[in-house]
């Protein structure tokens, strides 16, 4: 119940933010958002481990098949700002009935850009690159 609630949270905060933000890889979805932690109710942070702080924010993926169906894969990736400073994203696993989701947290500074450079690996596939850039912004709390 507490991951669908986060989940639910994060895709509540996603819609306003930028509508379906994917990628199509011959058959295969992949849903990508960044969403800052102060957003997250204070339990629901804590019992997944998430800072929340005005400089944190968690990245939020799922793999799609083509039925809709939500796929497990391998999913690794990294950050790298202006300056080439790069940043290794750890992305931990949720499953919520037949639901998955892959997230990760992540430190900024106020207007960094940052370029997303993820690869999602599925058994039986050639390994998929999902490359996205986002200007980060320190928040406040909602």
């Amino acid at each position: 119940m507490i991951k669908r609630a986060l989940f639910s949270l994060v895709a509540l905060l996603a819609l306003p933010v930028a509508a379906d933000q994917f990628k199509s890889f011959d058959g295969i979805d992949v849903h990508y958002i960044v969403v800052n932690t102060l957003f997250l109710q204070p339990d629901v942070a804590a019992r997944y481990n998430v800072v929340r702080a005005n400089d944190r924010a968690i990245v939020n993926l799922s793999v799609i098949d083509d039925k809709g169906a939500a796929m497990l894969a391998e999913v690794t990736g990294s950050t790298i700002n202006l300056l080439s400073q790069t940043a290794p994203l750890q992305f931990a696993v949720i499953k919520e009935g037949d639901a998955i989701y892959y997230i990760a947290p992540l430190q900024y500074t106020d207007q960094d850009v940052l370029r997303f450079r993820v690869t999602i690996a599925v058994p039986s596939r050639a390994p998929m690159n999902l490359e996205f850039q986002q200007q980060m912004y320190v928040g406040a709390a909602p």
